[in-house]
């Protein structure tokens, strides 16, 4: 679902640009544009450099563990994919920058909406990446919420479990013993 959406809005953003936006009022916007895919690559750096979560490893279960790494790793790929992409919009536009608007006014039309529509695709494109990425990394907070949670009500219940061990060993060790007592008598 989320990959369909990204498709059309990408597409439909490249028609949108192509059809509404010329090339030369883009010019305009490249400055700012350079200067907001270039945070969002410094995030996504950032991003990259946390890496796993630290915590007690042993205090959760195998295949919970495997989950959350395989999720990581999972997210930590499409976090390079998307720094990627966006390498390439910022090139483009860097490159589009240095060409001028001069030069690219004397190109033809349909190379002019094609260049519109390809600026207009990545940022839509980075942008509906960007939104997917942050999604999958609030879904492994929960997930990583969840195995903390559990960790430490396994925890408490094992510290639970050897405090009840420990009475029953006293009451054992003062040698009570059952005594027989009848039951109450019912009055009639």
């Amino acid at each position: 679902m989320a990959r369909t959406l990204t498709v059309v809005c990408t597409f439909a953003a490249a028609a949108l640009f192509s059809w509404l936006v010329p090339l030369a009022r883009i010019f305009g916007g490249l400055q700012p544009l350079v200067v907001a895919f270039s945070i969002m690559i410094a995030a996504v750096f950032v991003r990259l450099n946390r890496g796993m979560p630290s915590f007690e490893w042993k205090a959760v279960k195998p295949r919970d563990r495997a989950n959350l790494t395989s999720a990581v790793v999972s997210l930590s790929a499409e976090y390079g994919w998307l720094l990627l992409l966006m390498a390439v919009g910022l090139t483009g536009m860097v490159s589009l920058t240095m060409i001028g608007k001069a030069t690219s006014s004397s190109w033809p039309e349909w190379v002019q909406r094609i260049g519109s529509a390809a600026i207009g695709g990545i940022i839509a494109l980075c942008a509906a990446r960007m939104c997917y990425v942050v999604w999958r990394d609030i879904d492994i907070i929960k997930l990583q919420k969840q195995l903390i949670d559990d960790a430490a009500t396994n925890e408490l219940s094992d510290q639970d479990m050897l405090l009840a061990e420990r009475k029953v060993a006293d009451i054992q060790a003062a040698s009570v013993r059952k005594i027989d007592v009848p039951p109450p008598e019912t009055l009639s």
